[in-house]
């Protein structure tokens, strides 16, 4: 481990779904019904520790291939035993504002710099989907992302957090997915600037790449 790099490993299940709103529905509509209907549902899920929807901004993004992302954090030990009403209940929801096709991920984190508490203010999130190069091992990748890449990027100024989500499972082309926080634009912006010839220089070390830029709920 790199001198000076504090790596700690979260002790929750994470689930996470990348997804696209359903047909018709506006940004605001799908933001909307999540706030009023869907996390409200979520929330009683046994074990359930942490919820999240990152909600993919479109100015920034405007090629993303998903609409949102859902984080949920789950005690270790919960057990997946809905209750079989509420389950129909969080099945019949989800049509009505999202689509069939979601991409789901189970995942350790990786905390290499502690997100801070976000006080009100509305600061950069930058979530990246990450993959290998097929002829490179999940170790080797990880090993590399974690103790070479995330090293330097976490010198970049403004950062405010930095997490990293190793898939524990085998889903191509991705490995897992990286976040990162900022105080503001003003700050992302000096950063991408100053790491240019460091992180920018080795993001070939990514065989698939797609980063998306989110306000979080």
């Amino acid at each position: 481990m790199p001198d000076g790099l504090a790596i700690d490993l979260e002790p929750f299940r994470k689930r996470t779904e990348f997804i696209r709103r359903a047909d018709g529905l506006t940004p605001e509509a799908f933001l909307d019904h999540w706030h009023r209907c869907h996390a409200p549902l979520l929330r009683p899920l046994a074990g359930l520790r942490g919820l999240v929807l990152n909600l993919v901004d479109r100015a920034r993004s405007p090629g993303a291939p998903y609409d949102a992302v859902i984080e949920l954090w789950f005690d270790p030990a919960a057990r997946d035993d809905t209750d079989p009403a509420l389950a129909a209940a969080i099945a019949a929801d989800r049509a009505l504002f999202m689509r069939n096709e979601v991409m789901r991920f189970h995942t350790r984190e990786v905390v290499i710099r502690p997100v801070i508490a976000q006080a009100g203010r509305r600061r950069v999130k930058r979530i990246g989907l990450v993959g290998r190069a097929p002829q490179t091992s999940r170790e080797s990748f990880f090993e590399d992302w974690v103790h070479q890449h995330a090293p330097q990027a976490n010198e970049q100024p403004g950062l405010e957090g930095y997490v990293l989500n190793l898939l524990d499972h085998e889903q191509g082309p991705w490995d897992g997915y990286a976040e990162l926080w900022w105080t503001d634009a003003q700050a992302f912006e000096a950063a991408s600037l100053a790491i240019r010839s460091t992180v920018g220089a080795r993001l070939g070390f990514f065989h698939s790449h797609v980063l998306l830029y989110v306000d979080e709920h």
